[in-house]
């Protein structure tokens, strides 16, 4: 039991991390109202209301070739991706919906979105009225903003989102993306420092730098796809968490409820940590870099196809619950485990 709750802890600090997000995208408009905005988007998928209203403008700013581009939505998603030169291109789509026409455009009137720059940095910002501000009497709104963007490369980029998807591709600079609800895709980018979900799905992939990458979610599953970094911790409470042809010297990866993956090549002296606590843990293995292992389960079994020298005694082979070994030169580190699920370490 003491070995359940110390799992539990672990995954459970995903939710210690992400939680700012809410005061982060927008402070002063998050604060009791997340769920209704979640609505606003909800609805905005299946059609919304029947009368809309919609503004559409662009706005190109200048920010270098390795300016900041910093972007901030209540609902709505956010695209960046590639382009040239010192200049960022912004689309902007708002929609509005409401009971009928008048309603749609009053919502829109109320609403804005203000866009600011100088010296190397542009920011991005969806308003709704204060409470007590001028808010025409409302206190419930359906406005969402798209944002499509195109940024020179070596932008360095933060977006926060309360109810809408983050999409990167291509954009080499420091890249950090967080939302409430919605997924985040990014790939063939530089340096992610962050990306985060509270409620949806995180993948990076075909992306390599030499820093530290850091995924999650709360509820969805996080995927790293042919990417290399030096450090890489990712984590989910409720959702999958896998690495495909990942390198990196240190790895730490944790599911509350889910399945933990891993293939790739070690790093000699790496160190790759990875825990769920109702799951399977899987490894699929590829080079020739030897390892110290300790792996256990609590309720299921511990499996190797590779060689294990064992050290001191070891559970019944028939149903192993516990392996401690060397394979090869010993030079990685793997401590693995779950607590309702079985351990699988393969060559692949």
């Amino acid at each position: 039991m003491q070995r359940a709750i110390r799992y539990f802890v672990a995954a459970a600090g995903v939710v210690l991390t992400a939680a700012p997000v809410f005061a982060q995208v927008y402070p002063e408009r998050v604060d009791g109202r997340t769920t209704r905005v979640h609505e606003v988007y909800r609805r905005r998928d299946r059609g919304g209301d029947r009368a809309q209203a919609v503004d559409k403008f662009t706005k190109t700013v200048h920010i270098g070739a390795d300016g900041t581009l910093d972007v901030s939505n209540i609902a709505g998603d956010i695209i960046v991706s590639k382009g040239s030169g010192s200049e960022a291109k912004i689309d902007v789509v708002r929609t509005a919906r409401g009971r009928d026409d008048a309603d749609a455009k009053e919502q829109l009137s109320l609403t804005r979105v203000d866009i600011t720059e100088g010296n190397g940095r542009a920011e991005v910002r969806e308003r709704y009225p204060e409470r007590n501000g001028n808010n025409g009497g409302r206190h419930n709104w359906s406005v969402t903003s798209d944002f499509t963007i195109t940024a020179p490369p070596g932008t360095h980029l933060i977006l926060k989102s309360v109810s809408g998807n983050l999409k990167i591709a291509g954009i080499t600079g420091d890249v950090a993306a967080e939302t409430v609800s919605g997924d985040v895709e990014i790939s063939a980018a530089g340096r992610v420092t962050t990306a985060k979900s509270i409620s949806g799905n995180v993948v990076v992939s075909d992306t390599k730098f030499d820093g530290a990458l850091e995924a999650g979610s709360i509820s969805g599953d996080v995927k790293l796809q042919r990417v290399t970094a030096r450090r890489v911790s990712i984590g989910s409470v409720s959702g999958n968490v896998q690495l495909d042809d990942v390198q990196s010297e240190r790895v730490d990866a944790h599911t509350t409820s889910g399945n933990a993956n891993f293939s790739g090549t070690l790093a000699r002296s790496g160190r790759y940590e990875l825990k769920s606590f109702s799951g399977e843990v899987r490894l699929t293995l590829s080079g020739d870099v030897g390892f110290e292992l300790e792996a256990s389960s609590f309720s299921g079994d511990v499996r190797s196809d590779l060689p294990i020298t064992t050290h001191g005694t070891s559970d019944d082979h028939r149903r192993r619950r516990s392996l401690s070994g060397t394979y090869g030169d010993g030079s990685a580190v793997l401590n693995i485990s779950t607590f309702s699920g079985s351990v699988v370490i393969s060559k692949r």
